[in-house]
C-alpha cells in the first residue's frame, strides 16, 4: 500500500542525453524560454525574438542533434513526464580555428522554463553537460540572474564583449 503523500507527489524531472527525436521539444521550450527570459524583463524586443521562428529553431536543433553525443557536442535535456523543460548544450572548440577562445569547451546554452527555475535543475543540467571542467560561455551583459548562477559555478567575466547581432544586444564572455 502506498502512503497518501506518495500517490500525489509527482516524479521529479530527469536529466538525460538528448536524442534526435527531441528536436521539436527542445525547439519549443527554447522558444518559450526566450519569450519569458528576454522579452518580459525588456532585454530584447518581441519582434527580434520572434524573428527567430520556431521553424528555424526546429531546423537548427535537428542539425545540432545530428552531431550531438560525440566528442564534439553534448546536449542534455531535463524531462518532466513527456515535456522537455530545459536543456544544456556544450561543444569542444578547435583552438586552431578559434584562437581567441579562452578554453577548448564552450557552453553554448542552458535554458529552463520559468516554472523549473530555482529548483536545482539548472545545476543538474550544467553538471551533466560540462561537469567541473574549465569552460567558457557568452551571456547577455544585463542579465543578472544567469550571471549570478554562473558566478556560483566559478565563471567570471574575462573582459571580452561581443554583439549578438540578431537581437542587437551586447554579450560578455564568462570563463572558469
Amino acid at each position: 500500500m502506498t502512503h497518501p503523500d506518495e500517490a500525489t507527489t509527482p516524479a521529479a524531472p530527469i536529466i538525460r542525453a538528448a536524442h534526435a527525436d527531441d528536436a521539436p521539444g527542445i525547439a519549443r521550450m527554447h522558444w518559450e524560454s526566450h519569450q519569458s527570459t528576454y522579452i518580459d524583463p525588456g532585454f530584447v524586443t518581441r519582434e527580434r525574438i520572434e524573428a527567430w521562428t520556431l521553424e528555424q529553431r526546429l531546423e537548427g536543433w535537428r542539425q545540432v542533434l545530428d552531431v550531438a553525443g560525440g566528442p564534439e557536442r553534448t546536449v542534455v535535456v531535463a524531462v518532466d513526464g513527456d515535456l522537455i523543460v530545459g536543456f544544456a548544450d556544450a561543444c569542444t572548440v578547435d583552438l586552431a580555428d578559434e584562437p581567441d577562445a579562452p578554453r577548448d569547451l564552450e557552453l553554448k546554452g542552458l535554458y529552463l522554463l520559468d516554472a523549473h527555475q530555482g529548483t536545482g535543475l539548472g545545476q543538474e543540467l550544467l553538471d551533466a553537460a560540462i561537469g567541473d571542467r574549465p569552460a567558457y560561455l557568452w551571456a547577455m551583459a544585463g542579465e543578472t540572474r544567469a550571471r549570478a548562477f554562473y558566478r556560483r559555478n566559478g565563471f567570471e567575466p574575462d573582459g571580452a564583449e561581443a554583439p549578438f547581432e540578431p537581437w542587437d544586444i551586447m554579450t560578455v564572455r564568462l570563463v572558469r
